[in-house]
């Protein structure tokens, strides 16, 4: 085709140049809710044909409201075979765009060349496009023994491999990384990375979580058994008759004692924010490890709830299977009630206030520990694929207002959206 052919975009574009200046400017804030703006090209010049062996030159002409916000225009064109797009950028001339798809690329193929055009501020946001990916521009590279009479028809390129500088089209690097704001600024199943740049990955950022979690605690025994204790600090006494103890105990230093809590099935959502770094949220119901109720004392709650904040080790792993290490920092709500035993011995001196008591006597000791607590902890996750995975983890908690020292480990599956 002739050169004034060749460059049908520039003179189609330039159509919406005219048209585009013309119009009320609209308040900053309006146009980035409005999307981006569509540059028309008339239905007839969105085809053309060229010979091969010969670059396609391509340029553009802004309206003056796009060309004072546009940092960055891109060619996105696929050649006539070949699944992938590539994307170039146009060198700028004022409010000119101008450049071409190389001979290298055009080669000795022939076939439907589709393209459209895209222009980013200076943040990435797409803010206008010419054509689209779904109905592109249309430039059927022809052998030159079936062109019409001087059409397509000017110098070939001396090596399709060459691409020397000053010959049309060249340089035209390859954009690699193109820039945006949001997932609205990629297509063509890339998203926008954290980055600020689009990327095509299988990375879910939801995931749903299912487990089992079993407690298990340690608490001080000196001096639990005293009316005190067991109205103050979350401690009841059991004789092994199933009363619970009210006598008169000795302070003694007996060693402390603990044992296993609730056993918990635990449900989880976590946001995946960064490349390693989740904020989530579980909740849970104990269904087994509750404690007697003690007299004029609160029933045992058994739902739980946390927040917690997670850090993964390892180069974007949310991206690929395989193993998965993590830590995390935690708090929330939780009763924990743990069993234990101590050795009561009573006070011979004083009023006997429950009979029945030996002057020594082993009895079962219950903690209730919580309700708030804080924590830290550590796990391995491995996935067998993107959005599948099973874990492990153990957790240290800090409870209070009743002291104790409580250890989580769980394990559970969770699921990728």
């Amino acid at each position: 085709m002739s050169r004034a052919r060749g460059l049908f975009a520039l003179a189609a574009l330039a159509l919406a140049s005219v048209s585009g200046a013309g119009r009320a400017e609209e308040p900053a804030e309006d146009r980035d809710t409005m999307g981006p703006e569509v540059l028309h090209n008339p239905t007839l010049e969105r085809t053309a044909e060229q010979g091969i062996l010969r670059a396609v030159p391509i340029a553009i002409d802004l309206p003056i409201d796009i060309a004072l916000r546009a940092r960055r225009v891109l060619v996105h064109y696929r050649l006539w075979g070949d699944p992938d797009w590539t994307a170039l950028e146009l060198r700028r001339s004022g409010a000119r765009y101008e450049g071409a798809i190389p001979c290298l690329e055009i080669s000795t193929v022939t076939g439907d060349l589709r393209y459209y055009l895209r222009v980013h501020d200076a943040e990435g946001r797409v803010i206008a496009t010419g054509a689209s990916r779904a109905r592109p521009y249309l430039v059927t590279i022809k052998h030159d023994t079936v062109l019409e009479p001087g059409e397509g028809k000017g110098a070939k390129c001396p090596d399709p491999a060459d691409c020397p500088a000053g010959l049309l089209g060249c340089p035209s690097e390859r954009v690699v990384e193109i820039a945006c704001q949001s997932d609205a600024d990629c297509e063509g199943g890339t998203t926008c990375s954290w980055r600020g740049f689009c990327e095509r990955v299988d990375r879910r950022k939801n995931w749903f979580s299912l487990g089992v979690q079993q407690d298990v605690g340690a608490f001080a025994t000196a001096g639990v058994c005293s009316l005190y204790s067991q109205e103050n600090e979350g401690y009841a006494c059991f004789r092994a008759d199933d009363a619970q103890y009210t006598g008169t105990a000795v302070q003694t230093n007996t060693p402390p004692s603990g044992g296993l809590g609730p056993t918990r099935v635990v449900v989880g959502f976590e946001r995946l924010i960064h490349y390693d770094t989740t904020l989530g949220l579980r909740l849970g119901w104990a269904f087994f490890g509750e404690g007697p109720t003690p007299r004029e004392g609160t029933a045992f709650v058994p739902f739980s709830f946390a927040a917690r904040a997670t850090h993964w080790f390892g180069d974007d792993l949310f991206a690929r299977s395989g193993p998965r290490p993590y830590t995390f920092v935690t708090g929330g709500y939780a009763m924990v009630d743990l069993k234990g035993r101590t050795v009561v011995r009573e006070n011979p001196l004083a009023p006997p206030y429950q009979g029945g008591n030996d002057l020594e006597q082993e009895v079962t000791v219950w903690k209730r520990a919580g309700d708030g607590f804080v924590g830290a902890g550590a796990g391995l996750a491995f996935a067998w694929e993107s959005r599948r995975a099973a874990f492990v983890e153990i957790a240290a908690h800090a409870v209070f207002p009743f002291g104790a020292l409580v250890l989580a480990p769980s394990a559970g599956i969770t699921l990728g959206f």
